[in-house]
């Protein structure tokens, strides 16, 4: 978020940036098999825990924490119900929200049976898993409800620009006010979804009638749980004391780029927000086990890859791109790092703030400096998304084909993208997205055409300095 304190006059923004966007480049092609992440070991060390509909006798239906026992390419074959060992750790509604305790017991169960070993296991736990019908049975491994995020009672937090390559590849060091090694903070107000589950495009916001989001596009994350409240304050004193309160998982921020093409300031809420536009999962590792290596924090260097396989067309075949490859240990701040800024940003008096779609105005903490237990933090996209800076000369025409303003160059980049939708690494329906953490599983999951649009949202402006248009 860049806060009044950030922002520099117009003037020098017109000068700085004709327009800080993407240039449409085609990528080039990969084998279908991917890149090994090291997930195929079946290990009970360190625990991995997942939320599933199980189909066991006196469970069938509910939500119940579940400890991976097998997986093949980070995908999970079978489980031991916890909720064998304790039917707290089911819940009647799966689509409740998990709370912290909960996701807190779930753990302590997962270390104590790894720790008495699979022998000591209820024969009675153990479920495979039906592969044909993850999407349905998989849940996301964090239950976050959407009445949660506007409540306040959780928060999703979004990290931007935590890779060198990312901000390279949408001109971040043209960006008013950003310094050379600062982050972005946002809110998401998404709620979290399954691994398997596709993801619809949805509509644009403010577009009458209802148009589909041409511009989406995909953002492999180290995703991070926070097992206990985060008060900025009084955030924890130690990387140690830190690192046991919080659990990582694989995620994909997914976004429509049009809103933060469009405000590049404050478009970030607008255009991460949709239902649907955060697959989570499959499972997830306590910090005590897994300690993401980045500068100066952390052991375990986990790669991030993301694949998409788009279908056959025609006489076309399958193809199967590799659109992000990446590690940890690139980031510019590790999770630790991340805790520190947030709270240094908090006693420097720094609130972030943005407008979701419906001009509603939404942060990142409570007012007062708390981000509560069974809240999220994404850690940072990769570069090899879609979006492009375009270059100079790309600019300078976007700005005479705009009216020889941003505003309209902008609006002529949208157009421009959307007429070159096929050569562009945008996502289309029908695509199909993989995306993989070191340890922390697979995501595959297919992009749909919504059955049907409503409008969504509101062209009000992103910025909470500005009072919202009238619906």
């Amino acid at each position: 978020m860049l806060t009044p304190e950030h922002k520099t006059s117009a003037a020098v923004r017109l000068a700085r940036n004709a327009l800080v966007l993407l240039c449409l480049t085609l990528s080039t092609a990969i084998p279908a098999a991917g890149v090994n992440l090291a997930m195929e070991a079946s290990t009970l060390n360190p625990p991995r825990i997942l939320r599933y509909l199980t189909a066991q006798e006196d469970f069938t239906g509910q939500g119940c924490f579940g400890m991976v026992l097998e997986a093949r390419d980070g995908i999970p074959l079978t489980v031991c119900n916890l909720g064998r060992l304790d039917a707290a750790l089911c819940n009647t509604s799966a689509n409740a929200g998990s709370n912290p305790q909960q996701l807190r017991q779930a753990f302590a169960t997962a270390d104590d049976l790894a720790a008495r070993g699979e022998a000591a296991m209820p024969a009675d736990c153990r479920e495979p898993l039906p592969q044909a019908r993850l999407a349905d049975v998989i849940l996301a491994p964090i239950s976050i409800t959407l009445q949660q995020l506007v409540s306040g009672q959780r928060f999703i937090v979004g990290i931007g620009l935590n890779y060198h390559e990312h901000r390279e590849e949408t001109g971040a060091e043209d960006h008013a006010g950003v310094e050379p090694d600062e982050v972005l903070v946002f809110p998401k107000l998404a709620a979290p979804t399954g691994s398997y589950a596709p993801v619809q495009t949805g509509a644009k916001i403010g577009a009458l009638p209802a148009l589909p989001v041409r511009l989406l596009d995909y953002e492999a994350e180290l995703g991070m749980l926070l097992l206990e409240d985060l008060d900025l304050n009084a955030p924890p004193a130690s990387y140690e004391e830190f690192i046991d309160g919080v659990a990582f998982f694989t995620a994909n921020d997914v976004s429509d780029r049009e809103p933060i093409i469009l405000d590049s300031e404050s478009g970030y809420t607008r255009g991460k927000s949709h239902p649907g536009y955060l697959p989570t999962g499959p499972w997830m590792i306590q910090g005590r086990h897994l300690r993401p290596l980045a500068p100066g924090e952390g052991r375990d260097r986990l790669e991030l890859e993301l694949l998409v396989r788009e279908p056959a067309i025609g006489k076309q075949a399958v193809r199967t791109w590799r659109r992000q490859d990446s590690a940890t240990d690139r980031m510019i701040l590790g999770p630790w790092q991340i805790v520190e800024t947030l709270a240094a940003r908090y006693r420097q008096g720094i609130r972030t703030c943005m407008r979701d779609a419906g001009g509603e105005p939404r942060y990142t903490h409570t007012a007062a400096g708390i981000i509560p237990a069974g809240s999220i933090i994404l850690t940072g996209t990769p570069g090899g998304t879609a979006i492009r800076e375009p270059d100079t000369l790309e600019k300078l025409v976007l700005f005479l084909r705009g009216g020889l303003s941003i505003p309209g160059a902008r609006h002529q980049l949208i157009l421009d993208s959307e007429s070159h939708i096929q050569d562009s690494r945008y996502l289309e329906p029908g695509d199909l997205v993989e995306t993989a953490i070191t340890l922390l599983g697979r995501q595959r999951w297919r992009v749909e055409k919504g059955s049907k649009l409503n409008r969504y949202g509101t062209d009000s402006p992103g910025d909470c300095s500005t009072a919202p248009g009238a619906e």
